[in-house]
C-alpha cells in the first residue's frame, strides 16, 4: 500500500519554563502564549537540522549560495529556496490534558456557557436559546475545550514569572537609562509556561521523503533538547524533552476510513489554528478549492470534481499573524487572519469523493503558511 505521509506526534514536556512570546504586554510583563505555535517548533527543529546537516562551519542565511545546496537536507524538506514547496508541515501543539492524554484545543466559537456561577451549562450551538434551563442569560465560552473527552478550561496550564534586570559589565552593576534626564532601572519581566507542562505536537512528512524520517527522530530526541523552544534560552528558559514519539504511514485506506465518517450531507469546518486565506473568511468555494488542492497534493493526482457546496452559518472573529522569518533574520510582516475557534457549517449532497477530499483537507490545512501550522481545520459532523 503506498504511504501518502508520515505522520510524527508525541508531547513535549517543558524541562524549564518556556516563553512563546504572544506580542502582547501587561505593563512591563511580557505575556506569552498557552500553546506553541507551529511556526515555533518549525524553527526550533529546522535550526538543529541545520547544525546537524550542515558541511560549512557557518551554516548560511541563503541557502541558494552553498555549493552543497543540491544535497542538502534541509533545503529538501523545509523548501523555502528557488520555489521549492515544503516537504514537511508542523502543527500547533496545544496543552495535553494529562486525565484523558487528549489535547486541549481552542473552543468552537459556537460553544456558549451559563453565566450563572452555579450552573455553568454549556450549550454547542449555531443558534443557542436565548436563556439556559436555568433562567440565566448565556455568553460565548472563550478558553479552551479538551478534544477527547470534552471538557473546558480557561487556564490548561501554569504561568510563572520571571523577573530580571539588564546588566552594565563596564560597572558590574545593573544597568539604568536616562529618560528625560532621569536615571530608570531596567527591571522586566516575562511570564513563562510553567516548568513540566505538556503538550502534544503533531509533524506530517510527504510520502516520497520517508528516508528522512529517521533524522526528524534523531532531531527530534537529541537536537531539539539542545537548541530549545521559544524565547530568553539565554536566561535558562527553553529547555523541553520528547517523550513517546511515534511514527505512523497514513495510507489511502486510512483516509478512506476517516472519510465514511464525515457527514458530508451537513458539516462543520472547525479552525484548530489561524487561517490566512487572502483577507477573507472561509466560504464554499475556497472550501472547495482547498479540498481540491489537498486531494491532488496528497493522492498526487489531478483536482478532483467536486459537488456544490453552501454555507449555511458561521462563527468567526479575526487576528493577526505574525512570525520570524530565519531567512530575513527580522519579524515577519503582520497578516490579517481568521482566529483558531472559528467555526462554518456546511450543507451538500453525499458524496465519497468530496468526504475524502475533506479528510485530506484536515492533513494538508488550508491558506498561507501550511508547513508553519496555519488553516488547520477540523471537521465534524453537524448535530
Amino acid at each position: 500500500m503506498t504511504v501518502l505521509c508520515y505522520r510524527l506526534t508525541g508531547l513535549l514536556r517543558a524541562e524549564t519554563p518556556l516563553h512563546i512570546g504572544s506580542g502582547f504586554r501587561t505593563g512591563t510583563i511580557k505575556r506569552t502564549r498557552a500553546f506553541v505555535p507551529g511556526s515555533a517548533l518549525r524553527g526550533a527543529v529546522g535550526t538543529a537540522l541545520m547544525k546537524a546537516v550542515c558541511k560549512l562551519e557557518r551554516p548560511l542565511v541563503n541557502h541558494e549560495e552553498c555549493s552543497y545546496f543540491g544535497e542538502c537536507s534541509y533545503a529538501a524538506l523545509f523548501g523555502e529556496e528557488s520555489g521549492r514547496s515544503s516537504n514537511v508541515f508542523f502543527r500547533y501543539s496545544y496543552p495535553t490534558h494529562l486525565k484523558c492524554m487528549g489535547s486541549y484545543l481552542p473552543a468552537p466559537m459556537n460553544l456558549h456557557e451559563c453565566k450563572n456561577p452555579q450552573c455553568r451549562r454549556h450549550y454547542k450551538s449555531f443558534y443557542p436559546p436565548a436563556r439556559c434551563d436555568c433562567g440565566s442569560d448565556l455568553k460565548r465560552y472563550i478558553g479552551f475545550q479538551c478534544g477527547n473527552c470534552g471538557e473546558v478550561t480557561q487556564h490548561p496550564i501554569d504561568f510563572s514569572r520571571v523577573t530580571g534586570s539588564a546588566l552594565d559589565r563596564g560597572f558590574s552593576a545593573a544597568a539604568t537609562v536616562t529618560v528625560d534626564g532621569e536615571r530608570v532601572g531596567t527591571l522586566h519581566t516575562v511570564e513563562a509556561i510553567g516548568k513540566g507542562s505538556m503538550f502534544s505536537f503533531e509533524v506530517l512528512v510527504s510520502g516520497c521523503f520517508g528516508g528522512y524520517i529517521d533524522m526528524l527522530k534523531s532531531i527530534f530526541q537529541n537536537g531539539l533538547a539542545d537548541e530549545g523552544l521559544g524565547a530568553c534560552k539565554s536566561r535558562g528558559l527553553g529547555k523541553v524533552s520528547v517523550e513517546g514519539l511515534k511514527v505512523d504511514a497514513i495510507t489511502e485506506d486510512y483516509m478512506i476510513k476517516r472519510a465514511e465518517n464525515i457527514n458530508t450531507r451537513s458539516f462543520v469546518v472547525r479552525l484548530l489554528s489561524p487561517m490566512l486565506l487572502e483577507g477573507k473568511f472561509l466560504d464554499a468555494s475556497s472550501l472547495l478549492e482547498g479540498c481540491r488542492r489537498a486531494y491532488s497534493f496528497l493522492f498526487h493526482e489531478g483536482k478532483p470534481k467536486l459537488p456544490e457546496v453552501n454555507l449555511r452559518a458561521s462563527r468567526v472573529e479575526s487576528e493577526v499573524f505574525c512570525g520570524w522569518s530565519l531567512k530575513m533574520q527580522r519579524r515577519r510582516s503582520l497578516e490579517p487572519a481568521v482566529a483558531a475557534g472559528s467555526v462554518f457549517h456546511f450543507e451538500s449532497g453525499e458524496d465519497e469523493v468530496l468526504a475524502l477530499a475533506l479528510a485530506a483537507l484536515e492533513f494538508l490545512a488550508i491558506g498561507n503558511y501550511k508547513p508553519h501550522g496555519c488553516g488547520q481545520i477540523l471537521v465534524e459532523n453537524y448535530r
